[in-house]
């Protein structure tokens, strides 16, 4: 493999990676909307057990996503491709 091939396919996968980054915190934003969406029911004031769970459980996806998302734009590859 020459240094050009190693170049041209990092480039495609760092073009790759940019677009999961991009449906990453796509769905991130969506998880903490529905996060924040949970409500009582009517008739209650607080949520039920169940609804709590729901809740934290996006909570935790949301941030593992987070942490995700933060891992990817921590690489600093890009100048290995463009040298």
């Amino acid at each position: 493999m020459t240094k050009t091939q190693v170049k041209a396919k990092l480039r495609k996968l760092l073009e790759q990676l940019g677009d999961v980054r991009a449906e990453l915190d796509d769905l991130k934003c969506e998880v903490e909307e529905t996060s924040e969406s949970i409500e009582p029911y009517d008739t209650y004031n607080d949520l039920t057990p169940e609804q709590e769970e729901r809740q934290e459980w996006m909570d935790n996806v949301a941030s593992e996503l987070d942490t995700l998302i933060d891992s990817i734009d921590t690489y600093e590859l890009e100048g290995i491709a463009e040298e």
